[in-house]
């Protein structure tokens, strides 16, 4: 009986363990895109030739 309900909270632990870092790896995703989105909408917010150097 031990035994299975070591196994039992292992599995559990385990399965917890994943699901924390799969959630966090999306949040990490998600952020990481809206930055770029942001980054992209702010590049076009200033124009084509934002990067250039005055004549």
């Amino acid at each position: 009986m031990d035994d299975l309900l070591h196994k039992l909270v292992s599995g559990a632990i385990t399965g917890g363990l994943i699901a924390l870092v799969g959630g966090l790896s999306m949040a990490s995703r998600r952020r990481r895109a809206a930055r770029e989105q942001a980054d992209a909408a702010r590049s076009a917010d200033a124009g084509p030739d934002a990067g250039r150097q005055p004549r």
